[in-house]
């Protein structure tokens, strides 16, 4: 009995310092900057001419996030494929 309260206790305690650690983190819109300075702009025109072309896309895009990433978590099925310019990280071997 004293061994399963201390279980409870120890595991209330371990669930609050994690969730404040993680609650600490922060996004940054300027994230790359430095590394890709025209990232937002090149995604943006992306974006805006793939809905330009088919108006439904910006649900699918929605929908697509949604599902991918916050009902299991991202699993890589939408990081970009190869190209000749480069190699993505899609399809790098672990």
């Amino acid at each position: 009995m004293v061994t399963a309260a201390i279980f409870r206790a120890a595991a209330t305690v371990m669930l609050l310092v994690l969730s404040f650690s993680a609650c600490q983190a922060q996004l940054s819109s300027t994230f790359y900057g430095d590394t890709c300075p025209n990232a937002l702009s090149t995604i943006r025109t992306s974006i805006r001419s793939a809905i330009a072309r088919e108006r439904r896309m910006a649900a699918s895009l929605i929908r697509l996030h949604f599902h991918d990433c916050f009902v299991q978590g991202c699993d890589a099925s939408i990081l970009l494929g190869n190209s000749p310019s480069i190699t993505s990280e899609k399809f790098v071997t672990q």
